[in-house]
């Protein structure tokens, strides 16, 4: 029996994704063969979302060209019906994000004549299964975790067994859809190590603060103890506990981390470790110092996010000890209040200039995060959060425009607000503006997304003319350019 993956991705976003690996080892283990068809460099859209954040000066400057990555020639949906058509699996698995989903609709649709059993799952259609199923394209969408149910799903296939009652799984069944509960939480521990193999040795160069690195990822912990409204984590904790299935939130051993990144440093001659835990210093202070002993074998550059609550001195000072080259902090808005009633956030401005500080100290350069265009925000708002930047110690700002993902509150609230529709998704992180408020109506927020880095640094002399680089015209895209130049020279020297 035979399984293609399909993984519609954003243009040129890297590294590898761990779940497509660990699927590629549970299945490879159990004896099925597998392939891999990969959207990554084909052309998708308009900008590759790092190359959209560089003009927009939230990362640094970068050139792929210095390592010979450039683009397919060919065409996507050519290449995927010879890709099936060479390797005819029995089984097609779609791994979908809400920013992916346009994407795989026009997969679907090239796929859908070939009569191949199809199964979908992640994110998104954990959260809009009856959405995803609405594609007559689709025989199965997963719900919540899939490397249980897909290994079962291909067991059953191979055996000629019943398929209708594996959990995990929404399933069609001619006009009627079953609906089965979630299945318990494994240990992190049980599953193996992720199996890059299938995916080409370029899709490891991922740019880090203006130079491309061979980077793996490592998964330390799954899942979020934080109730963000903007964040589908809570979603998914909340499901399984609705169906008695565990706590999604769970963590590897130190031992599994240390045993994954000896093997996949070693076997893909990795540069970086790039480790992408929505909250990495969700750990214990034994957990912590285990973490640092392990870590000190290797001293790779390395990334992490982490929270505000989770920054003291002593941390940083063992995590810059033993590599670690870059962190992520989110604040995502600078006003308390609308913080903490609408993000559901309690984290006081005090204490995230504090973090900044300890962070800057330590010599760990800084990301930080921020969010602009939420539900009922206004422009005054949003300076909230560029003044809040301006006392912050740095390297990069970043300013996402909010997207209300299916699965958490704030879709729920932007819903009953008229602010979208049922079906509406979100197109693309780095490009789609979702809502279209009065107060806030698209346009400005894009114009206050392309300089939001240059009010949180330059002088506030600057401020008349970087409210004339807000606008599309040719005039503004010329202030724009000189101002962006001059921030280059002043902080990307």
């Amino acid at each position: 029996m035979k399984i293609l993956f399909i993984y519609p991705n954003e243009m040129m976003l890297n590294p590898p994704p761990v779940s497509i690996g660990i699927f590629t080892a549970i299945l490879k283990n159990a004896g099925f063969e597998v392939a891999l068809f990969d959207t990554t460099y084909y052309q998708t859209s308009s900008t590759m979302s790092d190359k959209a954040k560089e003009t927009n000066l939230q990362v640094r400057p970068f050139d792929y060209e210095e390592k010979n990555v450039s683009l397919e020639k060919t065409d996507l949906f050519g290449d995927l019906q010879n890709k099936i058509e060479t390797f005819w699996p029995d089984l097609i698995t779609i791994s979908i994000l809400e920013s992916t989903y346009v994407q795989a609709i026009s997969i679907l649709d090239i796929i859908q004549h070939y009569k191949i059993p199809v199964v979908v799952g992640g994110v998104f259609p954990t959260f809009a299964p009856a959405q995803i199923l609405s594609h007559l394209g689709v025989n199965f969408v997963c719900i919540g975790e899939g490397e249980g149910p897909l290994l079962e799903l291909c067991m059953k296939m191979r055996n000629g067994e019943d398929i209708s009652k594996i959990r995990n799984f929404w399933i069609r069944k001619g006009s009627h859809i079953i609906k089965n509960r979630i299945r318990l939480v494994v240990s992190l521990d049980n599953l193996p190590c992720p199996d890059y193999d299938l995916f080409e040795p370029k899709r490891f160069l991922r740019p880090m603060a203006g130079k491309i690195y061979r980077t793996v990822s490592v998964e330390t912990n799954r899942g979020c103890i934080y109730s963000c409204a903007y964040c589908n984590s809570p979603s998914q904790s909340r499901l399984y506990r609705e169906h008695k299935a565990g706590n999604f939130f769970r963590k590897k051993s130190m031992e599994c981390i240390q045993k994954e990144l000896r093997r996949l440093i070693n076997l893909h001659d990795a540069e970086y470790v790039y480790f992408p835990s929505d909250t990495f210093l969700s750990m214990t202070d034994r957990e912590f110092k285990q973490f640092i002993e392990i870590y000190s074998e290797f001293r790779l550059p390395f990334w992490i996010q982490t929270r505000v609550e989770t920054i003291t001195k002593e941390k940083m000072l063992e995590l810059k000890r033993v590599g670690c080259h870059r962190m992520s902090l989110g604040i995502e808005h600078g006003n308390f209040e609308f913080r903490k009633k609408v993000l559901k956030k309690n984290i006081s401005n005090e204490a995230i200039i504090k973090a900044c500080n300890i962070i800057a100290d330590v010599g760990i350069p800084l990301t930080v995060n921020n969010i602009i265009g939420f539900p009922d925000e206004t422009r005054e708002l949003v300076f909230d959060t560029i003044n809040i930047n301006r006392q912050l110690v740095f390297d990069t700002t970043n300013a996402y425009v909010f997207s209300p993902f299916h699965g958490t509150s704030l879709h729920r609230v932007c819903l009953e607000k008229g602010l979208i529709s049922k079906s509406q998704v979100t197109k693309n992180l780095t490009i789609d503006i979702a809502l279209n408020m009065p107060q806030l109506p698209r346009s400005e927020v894009e114009g206050l997304r392309k300089t939001f880095a240059l009010y949180t640094r330059l002088p506030k002399k600057y401020w008349p003319k970087i409210k004339k680089a807000e606008g599309n015209d040719k005039e503004a895209q010329n202030i724009f350019n000189e101002l962006r130049s001059i921030y280059i020279s002043k902080y990307f020297s």
